[in-house]
């Protein structure tokens, strides 16, 4: 009888085992989709940067570079310095000739390079550095005072920024506080918007750019600054110095690089996989579930190796309770 009843039992156990294994496959199968799909959709990220400086360096692009200034002087670079001339906090009138303060539309051209910075006297000074002609020639600077920039608009920018100037006795265009933020999309993600990835604080002194890079160790793509999408605005509190700067990268393989004194070379941050799957609710909910799964499968299988080895004793219980029964 116990062979019979284990000859009996023998396919079932062989079909839940069989069942059990491809529930197992189809579990991980599962897993290792998503965590393709994520690996796919973590290449490409957008960086989001907002921070208080004293300076910044613009390179624009497009044609949507307009701006509107209430009130500004524009300082023209003498051909050779001047003695004995009064003094003026918006540009030294030795080297510059200064004009009046007015309203002024730009249409700066595509490729002007523009160093902004806010000087000590809280006015804020915008000079040519490269290719700005005609709006301005190279060493040229509009200048918006002081009183007018404490409660002027925002200035839209498009194209590449440095934000912060480097470290060195005496500067003033340096970087003093701000924020960022890595947002990437993936195939494996159920939302419109993009996840944050990374994020962090800028300590003061540093230098921020954002970069897109090369993959497969170089070999595919093009290095270079990636094309941001922001604006420059006062600050808007009197206990906090300097303007910010709000700005958003374009989509891609991006990285961000942070200077500081004393290195060499830039400090690269870059999200990686790693940073990918432990911020995905997506990933963190289907760990979740295959955990569970996993768990189930383990009860079940516990409580079936159970119920095998309970079946010889059960049978031979059944012979040995009839010949008590009999003999008493």
């Amino acid at each position: 009888m116990s062979g019979s009843v284990q000859e009996k039992e023998a396919p079932a156990d062989k079909e839940r085992s069989k069942l059990e294994i491809v529930l197992f496959i189809l579990t991980i199968g599962t897993f290792v989709a998503f965590c393709v799909l994520l690996i796919l959709g973590s290449w490409t990220r957008t960086f989001l940067v907002e921070a208080r400086s004293f300076g910044a360096t613009l390179v624009l692009q497009g044609e949507t570079n307009n701006w509107e200034l209430e009130s500004a002087v524009i300082c023209q670079a003498l051909d050779a310095p001047v003695r004995q001339v009064e003094p003026n906090g918006l540009c030294p009138r030795a080297i510059f000739a200064i004009s009046e303060a007015q309203p002024r539309t730009i249409d700066w051209p595509a490729g002007a390079t523009l160093g902004v910075r806010l000087q000590a006297d809280e006015s804020l000074r915008i000079e040519a550095l490269s290719g700005a002609a005609p709006v301005l020639a190279d060493g040229d600077r509009f200048v918006v005072p002081a009183e007018i920039w404490r409660r002027h608009g925002a200035l839209l920018v498009n194209g590449s920024v440095v934000l912060g100037g480097g470290m060195a006795s005496g500067t003033r265009d340096y970087l003093i506080s701000g924020r960022w933020e890595a947002r990437q999309d993936s195939a494996a993600s159920t939302r419109p918007n993009m996840e944050i990835v990374r994020s962090g604080d800028f300590s003061r002194g540093a230098s921020v750019e954002i970069w897109k890079g090369t993959w497969l160790f170089g070999t595919f793509g093009e290095q270079r600054r990636a094309t941001v999408f922001g604006h420059l605005t006062p600050s808007l509190d009197p206990e906090s110095p300097g303007f910010v700067m709000s700005f958003l990268s374009e989509t891609g393989r991006l990285e961000m690089h942070l200077r500081y004194f004393g290195l060499e070379g830039p400090a690269v941050v870059r999200p990686d996989v790693v940073d990918t799957i432990l911020t995905s609710p997506i990933m963190l909910a289907l760990a979740t579930v295959l955990g569970i799964l996993v768990l189930l499968l383990e009860i079940a299988s516990n409580m079936h190796g159970k119920r095998r080895r309970k079946v010889p004793w059960l049978v031979s219980l059944k012979k040995i309770v009839p010949k008590k029964g009999g003999r008493s």
